[in-house]
């Protein structure tokens, strides 16, 4: 691994070992070790970014069939690594992240040469604290797609630094909550999915990151986000059970008291400008 600062590649040796990501790991507001545990997951975009092919992703349990590399695969149906750290740990990448262009066979063991790190077009990185602190964290996430920096043989991003972990009612975080029923009474558990992307937060070198949240209905009449980081948002909602989804955008969520009331038998599911699948 290098410990020189990356200089701009020039037509030198670039995607020989494989990209680089400067982005060291967590820390708590006041950037000293986080007080929680968690992961960072992170997707392998292969193709390009607007025509994307997640290998780790592109796997069939059931008919065992998928990438040829799924081997290598440290969540097979979902990210190509998966990296936990304890509380009170220190940094989860000191020296940055690296994606090579061999692997560990994690099945039949030795190493798979896939040139994955040659072939990579993005990589997204999405935070996941302890499941304690689920819904008071903010879940973070970032995408790099641009390598243009290299030394040693790697060929790095911009720089990402640290993401401090954001509680709910720090500043700059938002929630949203509200009812969640079909024609007055709660869905069964499992039956609605609901995902939500967006928000604005910067990382220590000032690079954009973004949060996420995933939730499924528990059998309750009411429904919460979580934490988020403040601004855009935008909620997908599913119903499992007739496969009907619709999207709504919210252009400005702030503070942890934004409210959205869903009803599966309603249009749009009870929000006017939705837009759904028929």
């Amino acid at each position: 691994m290098a410990t020189s600062s990356p200089v701009r590649a020039a037509g030198g040796p670039t995607r020989g070992e494989g990209v680089a990501v400067p982005f060291e790991g967590f820390t708590d507001r006041n950037g000293g070790p986080t007080s929680i545990g968690g992961a960072v997951g992170v997707d392998l975009v292969l193709g390009s970014t607007s025509r994307p092919y997640l290998p780790c992703q592109n796997y069939d349990p059931r008919a065992r069939t998928g990438d040829a590399f799924v081997n290598a695969c440290q969540e097979r149906g979902s990210y190509t690594t998966y990296s936990r750290f304890p509380p009170g740990g220190g940094l989860l990448f000191p020296a940055g992240y690296f994606m090579s262009n061999s692997q560990p066979d994690l099945v039949r063991g030795g190493l798979l040469r896939t040139g994955w790190g040659a072939r990579t077009a993005g990589l997204s990185f999405e935070f996941y604290p302890d499941q304690a602190h689920d819904a008071e964290i903010v879940h973070s996430r970032f995408y790099i797609d641009r390598f243009d920096h290299w030394t040693h043989g790697w060929t790095y991003s911009v720089a990402i630094g640290r993401i401090a972990l954001t509680a709910l009612g720090d500043p700059g975080t938002a929630r949203i909550s509200g009812q969640l029923t079909d024609r007055g009474r709660p869905p069964a558990p499992g039956r609605v999915r609901i995902v939500i992307f967006g928000g604005h937060a910067r990382s220590s070198t000032g690079y954009p990151i973004s949060s996420f949240a995933v939730r499924t209905s528990t059998g309750s009449s009411d429904w919460s986000s979580g934490a988020l980081y403040a601004g855009p948002q935008r909620i997908t909602v599913t119903d499992t059970a007739t496969h009907r989804e619709c999207v709504l955008e919210r252009p400005r969520v702030l503070g942890p008291d934004s409210r959205i009331d869903l009803d599966l038998s309603r249009p749009g599911f009870g929000q006017p400008g939705s837009t759904c699948t028929p």
